[in-house]
């Protein structure tokens, strides 16, 4: 598969200051307003956060689609109500995020740290969270439709999960 021109530049850059500053700057004021109106304005520029550190900030209905946040440390980050759409986080540290109501419809979360994290009410349709660790996750009322459930959490830890009232279909296998 040949590769665009835009897509081998995204692959080059791996952080971008003046965007991290921005979110930061946002986050203090609790005020997601004017990121938010930059990425309307700038929606063909990649969001490149690899490796920030981006931990307990409040990011609130922050538009984060499409982002790189591969090895990120979102620890304790508020979320909730952001758009998450197919953002690549891979290997990133999400432990006890606040993703309530948050959308990461085919989201990246491979190999994610997730313990403790909240999902309750978000959508996680076609999300990759296999190799994650989600002991004590809660992902009551998260809809994790459609899609093979097995393949998507592929040697996830699940230990402890709350699953309560949880939306999602199990493709059972038959010999």
């Amino acid at each position: 598969m040949y590769e665009t021109e835009a897509e081998t530049k995204r692959t080059q850059i791996t952080f971008n200051q003046e965007q991290y500053d921005l979110l930061m700057k946002c986050s203090a004021k609790h005020d997601m307003t004017e990121w938010n109106e930059w990425r309307k304005q700038n929606s063909k520029e990649f969001v490149l956060l690899q490796n920030a550190n981006i931990e307990n900030a409040d990011l609130r209905g922050a538009n984060l689609r499409e982002a790189d946040l591969s090895g990120a440390n979102l620890r304790g980050a508020d979320l909730s109500g952001a758009n998450v759409r197919e953002a690549d986080r891979c290997w990133a540290d999400l432990r006890g995020t606040d993703l309530r109501e948050a959308d990461l419809c085919g989201t990246n979360l491979r190999g994610a740290d997730l313990r403790g994290a909240n999902f309750s009410r978000a959508n996680l349709n076609w999300t990759n969270l296999s190799w994650t660790n989600l002991s004590g996750a809660n992902l009551s009322r998260a809809d994790l439709t459609p899609g093979d459930l097995w393949a998507f959490l592929f040697g996830a830890n699940l230990s402890l999960v709350n699953l309560m009232e949880a939306n999602f279909r199990l493709r059972i296998p038959w010999n």
